[in-house]
């Protein structure tokens, strides 16, 4: 029944009053704002947030992935030779599941370590948000609310 009424509110409501609320998904300093009356395109940036951090844990998760990179390379290095002297009967096959248990574990390292660099990506994208719709900005934020901290905050309207 909720729902005939949204139907009904939205038809009998002009195309005018419609508008779309812009919310950040993180928190931080607005760096940069388009202003009111601005025409805006979807995909356009309209805000950004300040992302000196989250580019910074990037870029440290980045740095520690080339050392676990170069571990995981070693691993398998030691892998290969250990398999090459096993077959030449010189290790025995106790050392071959010690390099194999190993490179495992270094692998499984890797992999975890590559998502936590994928999950930081994606965190940065949100401190610059784009227009999801073609329209006219109608209102901004409150300038004593700049900083948006603790519950989410509307920062603009589009219609």
């Amino acid at each position: 029944m909720r729902f005939k009424s949204l139907v009904w509110l939205a038809i009998l409501l002009p195309l005018s009053t419609l508008g779309l609320e812009i919310y950040p998904q993180v928190s931080g300093t607005i760096i940069e704002i388009k202003p009111v009356k601005t025409q805006v395109e979807k995909g356009d940036v309209i805000v950004r947030l300040d992302d000196r951090q989250s580019k910074l844990e990037l870029q440290y998760l980045r740095t520690l992935q080339s050392i676990k990179q170069q571990d995981f390379d070693d691993k398998k290095l030691e892998l290969q030779q250990t398999k090459e002297l096993y077959e030449r009967l010189v290790n025995s096959h106790r050392d071959l599941e010690i390099a194999q248990l190993a490179f495992d574990a270094t692998k499984r390292e890797l992999d975890a370590h590559n998502l936590k660099v994928k999950i930081a990506q994606i965190e940065l994208e949100k401190y610059t948000i784009t227009s999801p719709i073609s329209g006219v900005i109608k209102n901004l934020p409150n300038q004593r609310n700049v900083v948006n901290i603790n519950a989410p905050k509307v920062l603009m309207i589009i219609e």
